[in-house]
C-alpha cells in the first residue's frame, strides 16, 4: 500500500454513527467510494460490528463490500476523544475506540488480504505501542501504517 492510498482525518465526534458518516461521506466526496457507500458501511457495522478492544486503545475497522468502493483507500481517523463502538464478535459489549480505520477496497481478493494485514498489525505489540506514542502528525501516522502494512 503506497502513501497515496492512506489518508488521515482527525475527527471530533461523539457517536459511532457520526464517525461512520463523516468518514464515509469523505470517501464519497473524494471519488473513492460509490454514493451508497455510507449506507452500506452503516448497515455492515450494525450487522457485523468491528470494534476491537486493543491495548492501549480500542480501534474499529468499518467497511462495506468491495463493490461499493471505486479506489483503494485506507482512511484513518484518530478521534479527539474515545467513541463507543459495538465489539466485533460480541455486539452486546462496548469498546471505547480512539482510532478508526475505514477501508475502501474495490477488489474482493485485495479486500480480504488487506483486512488480514490490518489485523496482523493490531496483533503486533510494537505497532500498538507506536500507535499509542503517535506524535499527532498526519505524515507520521501514514508512515507508520505504510511501514507495518508493507512488512
Amino acid at each position: 500500500m503506497d502513501k497515496s492510498e492512506i489518508e488521515v482525518m482527525k475527527l471530533d465526534a461523539t457517536t459511532d454513527k457520526e464517525v461512520l458518516k463523516y468518514m464515509s461521506d469523505f470517501l464519497v466526496l473524494q471519488g473513492i467510494a460509490e454514493k451508497n457507500f455510507p449506507e452500506k458501511v452503516r448497515e455492515r457495522e450494525m450487522a457485523l460490528p468491528t470494534g476491537l478492544p486493543l491495548q492501549p486503545y480500542g480501534v474499529a475497522v468499518p467497511h462495506a463490500d468491495p463493490e461499493f468502493a471505486i479506489q483503494r483507500q485506507l482512511l484513518i481517523s484518530p478521534l479527539k476523544r474515545p467513541v463507543v463502538f459495538a465489539q466485533m464478535g460480541d455486539p452486546d459489549q462496548q469498546v471505547k475506540v480512539s482510532f478508526v480505520f475505514m477501508l475502501a477496497i474495490p477488489d474482493p481478493g485485495d479486500h480480504l488480504t488487506f483486512i488480514r494485514a490490518l489485523f496482523t498489525c493490531f496483533q503486533d505489540e510494537q505497532f500498538n505501542q507506536a500507535l499509542a506514542n503517535w506524535d499527532g502528525k498526519k505524515s507520521s501516522l501514514k508512515q507508520l501504517m505504510q511501514r507495518y502494512m508493507n512488512g
